[in-house]
């Protein structure tokens, strides 16, 4: 209880730790860019993995030999199993080691997931367009279509299972402030507070 005549000192508001730190948003892009550019070897990954439809070239035009439903389900799964994992990792890697910890990092998962995705799709296209007309012209030749995405509701996953497992790694942990205050700039907040206020009764 404060002394008579002394006003308590205010108690800082609950999301006092949670505004962004000096380097927080500089750490936030680069987390954005690496997750984009992880887009680069999967894209060759799918390329190389997923399933494309076969078509075998005969007098009377090319013949699908792989069912378009299969090479579309083969195409969009592999493109979920490996941009799913890269969101697994990314999620806990970022938990486990960068700091601050906070809903940027959330914002970085979800944005450098989803380019992650968007230059995967791009590179799998580069590397698989389909067929030119030559190659459908020539008799007896067997050509593989072009490599894509059906259900682009897929590219969103990455963002979501990213987001989720940090913030599974939230829930679990057992300081409120998410071991913010623990770092330089918490420790210079609070001794600014005490500094300005005192320590309190």
């Amino acid at each position: 209880m404060a002394p008579i005549g002394v006003p308590a000192a205010p108690v800082p508001p609950w999301y006092a730790a949670l505004r962004p730190a000096a380097g927080e948003l500089a750490m936030v892009v680069r987390l954005g860019g690496l997750l984009m550019l992880t887009g680069l070897p999967l894209g060759v990954l799918w390329w190389l993995l997923a399933p494309r439809r076969q078509y075998d070239v005969g007098v009377e035009g090319a013949f699908a030999t792989v069912p378009e439903s299969e090479a579309a389900v083969g195409s969009d799964g592999w493109f979920l199993l490996l941009t799913g994992v890269v969101a697994v990792l990314a999620a806990l890697v970022s938990w486990r080691f960068l700091r601050p910890r906070g809903p940027l990092v959330t914002v970085g998962l979800a944005a450098g997931m989803l380019l992650c995705g968007l230059v995967t799709w791009f590179v799998g296209w580069l590397l698989a367009p389909g067929p030119s007309a030559a190659e459908l012209a020539a008799v007896g030749n067997s050509v593989f279509g072009p490599l894509g995405l059906r259900a682009h509701g897929v590219l969103v996953v990455g963002p979501f299972l990213a987001v989720a497992g940090y913030l599974l790694g939230a829930c679990f942990t057992a300081r409120d402030d998410l071991g913010r205050s623990g770092g330089s700039v918490g420790r210079a907040r609070h001794a600014e507070f005490d500094q300005r206020y005192g320590d309190g009764p």
